[in-house]
């Protein structure tokens, strides 16, 4: 964002009795100093082209850098300043030396706000009051209050911080989760739908009328951004996270909040468990007018008719998620697929977005109707299909979404450029990716197909998320052959696995919630064709091929790992070289096969370590002489150790996990072994006490920054009398 201060100071021109540094007198001290302080400036001038967005920011507040003792040009204090943007404590300590560092610290104090709990409204409310400037400087937040006994008794203090939120004006980033979610609505949910979400809407609904206006005056004269500052709250807001749910039940109408699609800033949206109107009449006054590019629905009840006004919104809509109701069907809702059933109206609802869209996915509910049902259908329908998505690139659905049976099975209706696509399978469907691939027909008649990803869903304590069921030889083998005749048509083949941690825990997944991980586990260019096939057993506990799971979790006490029959000659080493000299060839060695299955195995342990982890299963069990077992997977791990502790972190999820999905008898293996192993296994919280202390846990590990935060927050409380 752009500086709404005046210039900085001439450093030239400061008051040399007011600096203890400054030259008395002496014309080359003089020059020095002039020419260190020209060279600081050329050093200041590269350092913010590289931080231009950090020192933006800063500058804010640079007029207030009159009061401060000028021993360093503004330059360098604000680029000091900089530095420490991600110190909360420092940058605390260094707001309790005076008012022009004050300011400069709270811009980046208070830029990230993430609400835990409701305990702490009261002391940043009355920080807000006491300095106003700390609700302009906010530009992420985040509310995710925890369900607890003080949500009750908050009311009041929850409609004072509302009344702030709706002043943020350069909000750019805001996530809301209401602490009733996860079937708590009835505990006082509605006091949340009609109290906060309510006031949420207003400020919204002013930002999208005043902040309209306020943009068109900001865009028909440039100067204004130098000489006024933003007055709208929320009107720059750029991304925005919805998960909340009715009064009294587990979806909320649209209502008002038809004010989302008419934002002029807002680039990003996700909303879930919407449950839309027929028709949207108030936004065709709006068509093409804001700048939203990713639109993200996510178990919602969609309608054809105000979808489509719903899309002719945005001037350039990017990335479309169309999440239809799937899984939420057992309590206010049934089970009612709303575009599959209909594909030339589901077509025209996406229309709007026909010129601009490069990547579309389908969540369909279909298949719910009857999973036993495998087959893959066909259905024709009048027009040219998806001819006019020049733009789109990616196209992701099941193979009962119209998008598959309408569009992707008539190669004639597909999109002109689509270069990947991604079909989906969920693992109670009878038939799955793993053991069935789909007529290779299909997918060779797409002309401009360059990627084909077969995504199969999988739960954790299911025999279809073991690599020896994965990479058993018949089945990798068949599915070489399957890549192999696609790349003879110039496409790529990859198996990719979505492993969740079992059929409890269902979208929309909240905050600290262990989100399911998408993996390749098969990928035809890495495996290559060229090789030279050699079917020799393969030596016995050769560390090369061994399998390398075996002190995991999850796999101890399986004994179906693959079959090294001795030998006294050592195996030719695996080739995926792309040497022409090599023959062509569909098919693996066994130690290909071999490889394969460990590297499968080696990945979905560390896949499935994150959700031990949330069970406080002890982490000794990685063996030590696997490196790849120990790197670290950063990219793995997400910040769910801490869940509510009313569902997440409790055990009987686990259980429930395992009765659902059926391998109960390999759960009770595996706590058999885990005992064999002395591993001490932490079966969720006991008493009140233990749920207290996985709290602070969680305040620790999760919440380092918020708490360093409150903490100076206090602390600032404490010496605000002597900086004022």
């Amino acid at each position: 964002m752009k500086s709404s201060a005046p210039p900085l100071h001439d450093p030239s021109n400061r008051q040399r009795d007011n600096n203890p540094l400054a030259p008395q007198g002496n014309p080359k001290s003089s020059s020095a100093i002039q020419k260190a302080r020209r060279e600081s400036t050329a050093d200041y001038a590269l350092f913010k082209s590289s931080n231009r967005k950090g020192l933006n920011s800063a500058a804010m507040a640079s007029t207030l850098l009159g009061s401060i003792d000028h021993r360093l040009p503004n330059e360098l204090t604000l680029a000091v300043v900089q530095q420490l943007a991600s110190d909360n404590r420092t940058l605390c300590t260094l707001a309790q030396t005076c008012r022009g560092f004050q300011h400069l610290a709270e811009e980046h104090l208070y830029k990230t706000i993430k609400l835990r709990s409701v305990k702490d409204l009261q002391r940043i409310i009355t920080a807000f009051i006491a300095r106003p400037e700390r609700v302009r400087a906010v530009h992420t937040l985040k509310i995710l209050y925890r369900h607890n006994e003080n949500l009750t008794v908050s009311l009041e203090r929850r409609k004072k911080f509302n009344d702030c939120v709706a002043l943020m004006v350069n909000l750019r980033e805001w996530h809301i989760e209401s602490p009733y979610d996860n079937f708590k609505w009835a505990k006082g949910g509605h006091e949340w739908v009609e109290g906060d979400m309510e006031r949420f809407r207003q400020a919204l609904e002013k930002a999208c009328v005043d902040g309209a206006q306020e943009k068109e005056r900001f865009t028909q004269d440039r100067s204004l951004h130098r000489s006024l500052q933003r007055t709208v709250g929320l009107a720059q807001l750029e991304s925005l996270t919805i998960h909340s749910h009715g009064a009294r039940a587990d979806f909320w109408d649209l209502d008002g909040f038809h004010c989302l699609f008419r934002h002029p800033s807002l680039r990003y949206l996700h909303v879930s468990c919407v449950t839309f109107p027929k028709t949207l009449e108030i936004l065709e006054a709006h068509e093409k007018s804001t700048p939203l590019a990713t639109l993200i629905f996510d178990e919602c009840y969609l309608e054809t008719k105000s979808l489509r006004q719903i899309l002719s919104t945005p001037e350039k809509l990017k990335h479309l998620t169309l999440g239809e109701n799937v899984f939420n069907i057992h309590h206010s809702h049934d089970l009612c697929p709303r575009l599959s059933p209909h594909p030339k109206e589901a077509l025209e609802a996406i229309a709007p977005v026909a010129h601009s869209l490069e990547t579309l996915i389908h969540l369909d509910s279909k298949w719910r109707l009857n999973p036993s049902n495998h087959h893959i259908a066909r259905q024709r329908i009048a027009g040219d299909g998806m001819r006019q998505f020049h733009s789109l690139k990616t196209m992701e659905c099941d193979t009962g979404s119209f998008l598959h049976e309408a569009i992707v099975m008539n190669h004639d209706l597909c999109p002109p450029n689509l270069d990947t696509l991604l079909v989906r399978r969920h693992f109670e469907i009878a038939e799955n990716f793993f053991d069935y691939l789909p007529d290779i027909g299909i997918y060779t008649a797409l002309p401009s197909l360059n990627i084909l990803d077969l995504k199969q869903s999988a739960v954790s304590f299911n025999s279809m998320s073991e690599a020896e069921y994965i990479c058993e030889p018949d089945r990798l083998r068949n599915r070489h052959a399957y890549g192999y005749a696609l790349s003879n048509m110039g496409i790529n083949f990859k198996v990719s696995i979505e492993l969740g941690r079992g059929s409890s825990l269902i979208p929309p997944y909240l905050h600290g919630e262990p989100v399911p991980e998408v993996r390749c586990i098969y990928d035809a260019s890495q495996v290559g064709f060229r090789r030279r096939i050699n079917n020799e057993p393969l030596v016995h506990n050769d560390p090369q091929y061994e399998p390398r799971h075996f002190l995991t979790p999850f796999h101890p006490f399986s004994p179906r790992h693959i079959t090294l029959e001795p030998s006294d000659r050592s195996p030719a080493a695996p080739s995926t070289s792309t040497d022409p000299d090599l023959p062509e060839t569909d098919q693996l060695s066994n130690t290909d096969v071999a490889r394969l299955s460990n590297e499968c195995a080696r990945l979905l342990d560390r896949m499935k370590e994150r959700f031990t982890r949330h069970y406080g299963i002890s982490q000794n069990y990685i063996n030590p002489l696997d490196p790849d077992l120990n790197d670290d997977f950063s990219d793995l791990d997400d910040d769910f150790s801490g869940t509510d502790e009313e569902t997440d972190s409790d055990f009987e999820a686990m259980i429930a996990d395992l009765q659902n999905d059926g391998d109960e008898n390999a759960f009770l293996q595996f706590i058999e072994h885990m005992q064999q192993q002395g591993i001490e296994i932490q079966m969720g919280s006991d008493d009140e006490e233990d749920e207290e202390d996985g709290d602070e846990d969680f305040v620790d590990a999760e919440e380092e920054i918020d708490s360093d935060w409150e903490d100076a927050e206090g602390d600032m409380e404490e010496h605000e009398a002597d900086v004022d």
